[in-house]
């Protein structure tokens, strides 16, 4: 090393130590760029822009929108990784991130700590979505996407915050990166469910996979699609650093064109990307840019500064014939893409999508790019020369660590705390922590055998709300549930806790239901049968007391549970969905039960769930009958419960339901009279 080499090293030593160069933000400054007009184009518009070349080599000429010297100084420091091994460099990296003592705290892994990061940056819209005026609605979860996420650090930070008021669709490669959401000791994994597409493997690269996971979140969020969509999808390219950008462009693509596929209007999303140097990455951007109402791109702090990492967030996604195109036009490239990809050795690729002439058009979006990439490559840079120098010198360490682990927790509203193993529970001690007298879950209901016991017994003006039940007088299929665990749920059966099987309920949770053989009808006229845990009422949902609520406030939260719990598609699963309840003094104008003279049976109708269904109901037996009083807390509207028989077969001990109509309805004449 020469003399001016050593001189230079110490200087930039001296800087390093002293801290001169590396801005330390624990806000970070996000700025965003904000769509105000639409650009007009067609199809057929973007299919002229669509520009081919030989596969890239090295991107040293990219320098549309960054400036040239700092995309060498990016491209040169990047070589450490080829001159120091592996081990060198992560005890290099543990000691110069500023950041780095943050770890997972009690997550799972640094990812989770990765979206609480960026949901912080973005003043919480991810996980205060159901705060928004646009999407506010207290009788459905709200709905989210993790893609390409395995093991799945994104969702348990939304579910930690959120818990079983939101609800996730999963899609990931199956295999080593799978989700393992299991091994979580902070959240209930009942509330998300992973799918992996037509071909079953979770190839987001598989347009067919796009559609068929489409397809599933469509069905499950009444054809809305998600609140929002995360994406964290990335491979190594140990060896190819410089050119991560290229070799990812597919998986950039893959993950956007996911995105407006599943997003709802209004909804938002974020991706992981990396460099944002080429002219397919740039226009891709620029794209997205037209489909939501505001874009950032944010380099979070708990993104380790030296490398290339960086996140697009689209905010409000718009419903316009724009997105439309775009989503079309992202489909033509995906396929694309994928045939390249077919080929052993490609000679040919997408250059670009957009033409340069219509991004340096948009001024302000050309202005932000090359803003943002200058800003985030001077980090970079000074964050590459710090970490090569802290690989050369073992004793240099950033004594800031502690103090930024703090700074950082607090304005994620991240505890400080270590993880910890998931507490074990029996069902004695779970009972008993929980209620203090809990010998009222054994009262039975009382049992109307006629229809004078009708009449003196109930009031069709007071606070009554009717169910439809499966239950005869013979058999009583409902009963009390209990969690002790994510995947250990026991029923209250003749007096003792037994355990059952197919049963998901959040850990904690003590419901009062029905398990009921429902009846599809499918698209080809066929019938299946599944059996469903229908809940009437509920002590606790998880962590949520529910005992001291009024009867219709826990009715919507149990709506709310039911639908965050029932996932479909998984036939070793018992369905959970939220009975039917509607007010008595409405049992005339509701057309909830039915006579069906083919069966010679009472049945109600219910909400389509599965995917292949177009009619779902089950066979009716007994009504019952709960006094929704406002003052009345759970105990005391399940001490109060009527059960009404209308089964036609057991003559001597049920009412026709229609008998009960009639009189309901004199009771309307006689008071409309006066």
């Amino acid at each position: 090393m020469t003399n001016k080499q050593l001189d230079d090293l110490y200087l930039m030593e001296q800087d390093v130590q002293d801290f001169k160069y590396e801005v330390i933000n624990i806000k970070e400054n996000l700025e965003w760029l904000e769509n105000k007009h639409d650009f007009e184009f067609s199809y057929e518009d973007l299919l002229n822009c669509i520009k081919m070349a030989p596969p890239k080599q090295d991107i040293n000429n990219e320098t549309d929108f960054v400036d040239a010297n700092l995309l060498q100084e990016i491209l040169q420091g990047k070589e450490i990784f080829n001159e120091l091994s592996q081990m060198t460099l992560c005890k290099a990296r543990a000691r110069a991130n500023p950041f780095e003592k943050i770890k997972n705290v009690f997550f799972m892994n640094r990812a989770a700590l990765k979206m609480a990061n960026i949901d912080a940056a973005t003043n919480f819209m991810f996980t205060n979505i159901d705060y928004d005026p646009r999407h506010k609605n207290p009788y459905s979860p709200y709905f989210f996407a993790d893609v390409c996420a395995g093991p799945g650090g994104f969702t348990e930070y939304i579910l930690w915050r959120k818990k079983w008021c939101f609800k996730g669709f999963g899609f990931t490669l199956k295999g080593q990166h799978d989700f393992k959401l299991n091994e979580s000791t902070c959240i209930s994994p009942n509330t998300f469910q992973a799918y992996y597409g037509a071909a079953e493997d979770g190839d987001i690269c598989n347009l067919d996979n796009i559609r068929d996971f489409k397809s599933k979140v469509f069905c499950q969020t009444g054809g809305l699609g998600v609140h929002f969509m995360m994406a964290d999808g990335g491979f190594s390219v140990e060896g190819n650093e410089n050119l991560q950008e290229v070799l990812s462009k597919q998986l950039y693509t893959c993950q956007c064109l996911m995105a407006l596929e599943i997003v709802r209007p209004g909804g938002h999303f974020v991706t992981k990307l990396f460099d944002l140097f080429t002219k397919f990455s740039v226009g891709l951007l620029y794209l997205m840019h037209q489909c939501f109402e505001y874009v950032a791109i944010l380099k979070p702090n708990s993104s380790r500064p030296a490398n290339s990492e960086r996140y697009l967030i689209g905010k409000y996604l718009k419903h316009t014939k724009t997105t439309s195109i775009i989503k079309k036009y992202l489909n033509k490239i995906v396929y694309d893409l994928c045939e390249i990809k077919k080929q052993s050795i490609p000679l040919i690729d997408i250059e670009e999508i957009v033409s340069n002439t219509m991004l340096k058009e948009n001024v302000s979006f050309f202005n932000y790019i090359c803003k943002s990439n200058n800003l985030n490559g001077l980090k970079q840079s000074v964050a590459l020369k710090k970490l090569a120098l802290f690989g050369r010198n073992p004793s240099l360490i950033d004594p800031r660590q502690e103090k930024i682990r703090d700074k950082c927790l607090e304005f994620w509203r991240i505890p400080n705390k270590p993880r910890i193993p998931d507490s074990k529970l029996n069902i004695e001690d779970f009972i008993q922590n929980t209620l203090s007298k809990p010998e009222f879950m054994l009262v039975s209901s009382r049992k109307i055998l006629n229809f004078n016991q009708l009449i003196e017994t109930i009031n069709f003006e007071n606070e009554w709300f009717f169910i439809p039940l499966a239950s005869c007088y013979k058999n009583d299929y409902c009963h009390f549930y209990a969690s002790v665990s994510n995947s250990k749920v026991f029923k209250l059966q003749k007096n003792k806790w037994v355990k059952t099987k197919n049963i998901r309920l959040n850990k904690g949770s003590l419901v009062y239901g029905e398990l009921v053989k429902e009846e599809s009808i499918l698209e080809n006229d066929e019938k299946s049968e599944q059996i469903s845990l229908q809940i009437i009422d509920a002590l606790r949902l998880e962590n949520t007391s529910l005992a001291d609520l009024p009867f219709q406030e826990r009715l919507v939260c149990i709506k709310t549970f039911c639908q965050a719990l029932n996932f479909e598609g998984c036939p070793n699963n018992i369905r959970i969905r939220a009975k039917s309840v509607i007010p008595l003094k409405s049992i005339d104008k509701n057309q909830l039960i039915n006579f069906n003279h083919n069966t010679n049976r009472y049945e109600t109708s219910l909400d389509v769930l599965g995917f292949n269904s177009k009619e779902e109901h089950f066979f009716v037996n007994s009504i019952l009958l709960m006094n929704g009083n406002q003052g009345y807390s759970f105990d005391t509207t399940y001490v109060l419960r009527v059960q009404v028989f209308i089964n036609e077969s057991e003559n001597d001990k049920s009412i026709p339901f229609e008998k009960i109509l009639d009189y309901k309805q004199k009771c309307n004449n006689v008071s409309g009279h006066q």
